[in-house]
């Protein structure tokens, strides 16, 4: 599902997220795009780092 799509849509709505041929990542609705998986990945940990109280292990020691 298209994490940005979710954070801009009043009801959270959420886009299935599409593997072109050539390796780009789409959303159903074509608003936003990836050239590849690391690329969306990082798009979810930065998006993730924007809530608060949620403990990141990847920032933080245990």
């Amino acid at each position: 599902m298209c994490p940005l799509c979710a954070t801009q849509e009043p009801n959270g709505h959420r886009c299935e997220i599409r593997e072109r041929p050539d390796g780009h990542l789409i959303c159903a609705c074509g608003r936003h795009s990836w050239p590849n998986a690391a690329a969306l990945e990082e798009t979810c940990r930065l998006l993730s780092l924007t809530i608060e109280r949620t403990v990141h292990t990847w920032t933080q020691g245990l």
